[in-house]
C-alpha cells in the first residue's frame, strides 16, 4: 500500500505524463523497494484507471475527450444532489470550514497561486460531497475521486475558470449556510455545466493546435 500510495501521488502531482511508459524496474528503482510490491501498486493503479496496460506494457493513463467528459457527467449527475443533502445536514463547523475555503480561494487568486487554487477547489467539493450524508454518493464519488483529481492537476489545470468559476463557488456555498438545497442543487448543476462547456472549449482549442 505504501508503494501504491507513493505512485499514485506521483501521478497525481504531475511527475509522470499523460501516456509515458513506466515498467516496474524503473518505479522500483525510484522507490527503493523490490518488484513484488511495486508490481501489486501497478494492479491497483490499473484497477482505478491512472495507469493502462497495452500488450506487457504499462503506460501512465492519456485521457481523451469523452474520458474527461464521462468523469464531468458523473459529477453532473450526484455533486449537485450532494450540494442540496449538504444544505440539510453540513454542520455548523463545517460551515465555518466552507466558508474559510472560499476566504482563501479569493486570496489564492489574487496571488495568481495556481498550485493553492487547484488545491482549495478540490477541498470545496470533498466538503459538500461528504456533508451530503449520503454514504452510497460518498462512496460513489470516491470511486472516481482519483481519475478526476489526475484529470484535473494534468490536463485541466492551466485552464482554470479565473473569470467566473469563484463566483459560482460563493454562490453554492451561500446557499449551502442558508440551508437552501435547492438553491445549492441549482447552482452546483449549472457550475459542472459550465466545466463541461470549458472542457469543449479546451480540446476543441487543442485540436485546432495540433493539425498546424
Amino acid at each position: 500500500m505504501q508503494a501504491y500510495k507513493y505512485i499514485q501521488n506521483y501521478l497525481l502531482e504531475s511527475e509522470f505524463s499523460p501516456g509515458e511508459r513506466l515498467t516496474e524496474l524503473g518505479l522500483a528503482d525510484m522507490l527503493g523497494v523490490s518488484r513484488g510490491p511495486v508490481r501489486e501498486a501497478v494492479r491497483l493503479l490499473i484497477h482505478d484507471g491512472l495507469l493502462v496496460q497495452k500488450g506487457v506494457h504499462i503506460y501512465v493513463f492519456d485521457p481523451t475527450f469523452d474520458d474527461v467528459i464521462d468523469i464531468y457527467l458523473c459529477k453532473e449527475g450526484l455533486e449537485p444532489l450532494a450540494a442540496k443533502l449538504a444544505a440539510q445536514n453540513m454542520t455548523q463547523s463545517d460551515q465555518g470550514t466552507l466558508l474559510d475555503i472560499i476566504n482563501r480561494t479569493n486570496k489564492a487568486l489574487a496571488h495568481d497561486e495556481k498550485r493553492d487554487i487547484v488545491k482549495f477547489n478540490t477541498e470545496f467539493h470533498d466538503l459538500i460531497i461528504q456533508s451530503s450524508g449520503n454514504t452510497q454518493l460518498i462512496q460513489f464519488m470516491n470511486l472516481i475521486h482519483a481519475k478526476n483529481l489526475y484529470m484535473r492537476n494534468n490536463i485541466l489545470s492551466n485552464y482554470a475558470r479565473r473569470d467566473n468559476f469563484f463566483e459560482e463557488h460563493v454562490r453554492i456555498a451561500d446557499a449551502i449556510v442558508n440551508g437552501d438545497g435547492v438553491q445549492a442543487e441549482s447552482e452546483m448543476k449549472q457550475h459542472i455545466q459550465n466545466d463541461i462547456n470549458m472542457i469543449g472549449t479546451i480540446f476543441k482549442s487543442k485540436q485546432k493546435d495540433d493539425s498546424i
